[in-house]
């Protein structure tokens, strides 16, 4: 059992990465959308901008804490509140698993009970990558509707390069 539970502790962190690869993904198509909802049009120089920003954007995530890239999903309104919280409690139990996890149980709890507890996070955090997932296509569909001065080409396929979802 001890080694399923090890398994299981992968598969959450693996999880957790696939959430942040995805609010990566979001927050790129969201800060978009939302310039195209301010001004409904982009002329080519503003796209240049936009893609500019973008990139360096990407690679500031990359080096970002879970939580710091909660706070840009945040800004850039990706989730509503209620899932953001939903997120802020699955950061805290990953925290709490990766630094606190082996530490307090070994001697606390028993197996069963500690196999029960990932079994329920692994539910939890593969449920959220889910609904991240129909986000993240509902954002695309809307980029696809839009034309930003003709460039929507330029950005679903900058979009791709820079990703691995999408």
């Amino acid at each position: 059992m001890q080694n399923e539970i090890y398994i299981l502790v992968g598969k959450i962190i693996e999880g957790v990465q696939t959430i942040e690869y995805l609010l990566v993904d979001g927050v790129k198509m969201a800060k978009i959308l939302n310039v195209y909802n301010k001004y409904n049009e982009i002329s080519e120089n503003y796209y240049k901008k936009i893609e500019q920003d973008i990139k360096i954007l990407t690679d500031e995530m990359e080096n970002m804490t879970f939580g710091s890239i909660i706070n840009l999903i945040r800004i850039h309104e990706v989730l509503s509140s209620d899932d953001i919280e939903y997120l802020e409690s699955i950061l805290s139990k990953r925290n709490q698993l990766v630094h606190k996890y082996f530490k307090h149980t070994d001697f606390e709890l028993s197996i069963d009970v500690k196999y029960n507890y990932l079994q329920k996070f692994l539910s939890e955090v593969s449920e959220f990558i889910s609904y991240l997932e129909e986000v993240i296509s509902d954002m695309k569909e809307d980029l696809d509707k839009i034309n930003l001065g003709g460039n929507i080409w330029k950005i679903i396929y900058y979009l791709k390069s820079i990703s691995l979802y999408i």
